[in-house]
């Protein structure tokens, strides 16, 4: 490992081009980036030998961690027997299994179809059409409203980013696809009906019920929803909004669509986040940790009902998709994730492993004037940061807040989110595969990075709970990553 070379320095200045990053930052050839260049199970290293504990898995995606051998050699022995088959009428062996084994573990049930695509983005696209074009085959060409979440991110291409409810994200991009509607999402910690109330008083279901009343749910083609969603920090939809929203999709003919890019394969216990909610959706959107971002690949996870819709004459079929979708090497690479998923009880390990750790981070925080909330999911979990932690008062207007937090996160040597896309957070989502002994260390360098937060903002700790970590045998430990060459059963 060595600093980048001259001609590198200059391709970043003069060349590369970085998703969501202003890349004034880099034109000079004076600019420091983070370059990583190799990974192992929990950790990462940059170019110039620095140690990093990945407490985000890339960008909540390698599930399983990094050096994984087994998905790297199914990719090359897929590649080696045939490198590309055309989506487009042809189906392939790894896909094919892998739609079946999809289909064993989907909330949509066992007689679910996949449609493969390559990306989050690309996934959230094809389910909002293809629900608008299920509600034209049933008799309902004026059904095209999509009601989604305020704060809720469902990816950049055209269709998602209108249903996206990131304003900022938005900006620029018009017109987009006409009929977005946005509701408030369900936000215990600062939500209007029961911000103060010990459980959930099922005002944010109220919330979506009135706007479909106001809509008129009859132009209505779609709801799309996290099960947990992602913006905002690790939001847990609660069940009486999940019962409501269900039985308000069934009673006017609404497609319930849940985005589990993020969620599924684990990231927040059980194969899937609607699984571990309750939530029965008729599409599901998949990606990130299908293959643990060793191959890029998405995924619309469609139930019964909706597929046949597309079945019988050709003029029938679903009028979608794209020369990547489903690609043999990434079909392979996912059945070797899922494979490695299941044999080490991954989805498990986060449901056990996430309690914990969301209880841990509690018990430190518990007095941390800057710490208003910790919340989560499996190993899917927020802290939300305040001024004041008995008023509640927002950080929003801290100028570059975010910028010096994720400054201080890497000093540190942890990769997190520091994420204002609603309030001032710091995500948490490590790989499934992650040591007690790196969790411990996660928890003590999040310790650190607050304690200089709260000198930044004049407040001082009044004190941090020592609460010893649990013997090792309370926890269920990690699996010795499997080498096999084999694509997983």
């Amino acid at each position: 490992m060595s600093p980048l070379t001259a001609n590198q320095q200059q391709m970043l200045a003069d060349n590369a081009w970085l998703h969501f990053c202003q890349m004034g930052n880099f034109v000079s050839t004076n600019a420091r980036p983070l370059v990583l260049v190799r990974g192992e199970g929990s950790r990462l290293w940059d170019h110039e030998g620095r140690e990093y504990l990945d407490a985000l898995s890339g960008l909540f995606t390698v599930n399983v961690g990094y050096g994984r051998h087994e998905i790297i050699d199914a990719i090359a022995q897929q590649l080696q027997s045939i490198a590309f088959v055309s989506p487009f009428g042809f189906p392939s062996l790894p896909l094919l299994e892998l739609a079946g084994k999809l289909a064993a573990i989907a909330p949509t049930g066992p007689a679910s179809r996949s449609f493969f695509v390559t990306s989050g983005s690309e996934a959230v696209e094809a389910a909002l059409k293809m629900a608008k074009a299920y509600q034209r085959k049933q008799g309902f060409p004026e059904r095209t409203k999509v009601v989604a979440r305020r704060g809720s991110y469902h990816g950049v291409t055209m269709g998602a980013l209108s249903a996206t409810g990131v304003p900022e994200y938005r900006k620029g991009f018009g017109p987009l696809v006409p009929g977005a509607r946005h509701v408030p999402p369900p936000y215990p910690y600062r939500c209007r009906h029961c911000a103060q109330c010990s459980a959930c008083t099922g005002g944010c279901a109220d919330d979506f019920e009135e706007i479909l009343e106001f809509e008129d749910p009859t132009t209505v083609a779609v709801v799309i929803m996290e099960p947990v969603q992602n913006s905002g920090g690790a939001l847990v939809t609660p069940p009486i909004y999940i019962q409501r929203v269900r039985e308000l999709c069934d009673h006017y003919g609404i497609v319930l669509v849940a985005d589990e890019v993020i969620n599924a394969f684990g990231r927040v216990g059980g194969w899937f986040g609607s699984s571990e909610l309750g939530l029965r959706p008729d599409i599901v959107t998949v990606a990130k940790g299908i293959t643990s971002g060793y191959a890029a690949l998405g995924a619309v996870i469609a139930s019964k009902q909706i597929a046949d819709a597309f079945l019988g004459t050709d003029d029938n079929k679903f009028m979608h998709g794209s020369t990547f979708g489903g690609h043999v090497g990434s079909c392979a690479a996912a059945l070797a994730t899922l494979g490695i998923l299941e044999r080490e009880q991954l989805p498990e390990r986060s449901r056990q492993v996430g309690a914990w750790l969301l209880q841990r981070l509690r018990e430190v925080f518990a007095d941390h004037p800057n710490v208003g909330d910790v919340r989560g999911k499996g190993m899917f979990i927020a802290i939300e940061l305040v001024r004041d932690r008995e008023t509640r008062e927002s950080l929003s207007q801290e100028v570059q807040l975010m910028e010096w937090l994720s400054d201080q996160l890497l000093q540190h040597g942890l990769i997190c989110r520091a994420d204002d896309r609603m309030e001032p957070v710091i995500q948490v989502a490590p790989p499934l595969v992650m040591t007690m002994e790196e969790l411990d260390l996660l928890v003590h360098r999040l310790t650190d990075v607050l304690h200089v937060l709260g000198r930044r903002l004049d407040s001082v700790p009044a004190r941090y709970a020592a609460v010893p970590l649990p013997a090792a045998s309370a926890v269920p430990p990690v699996a010795t990553p499997a080498r096999s060459p084999s694509i997983a059963a």
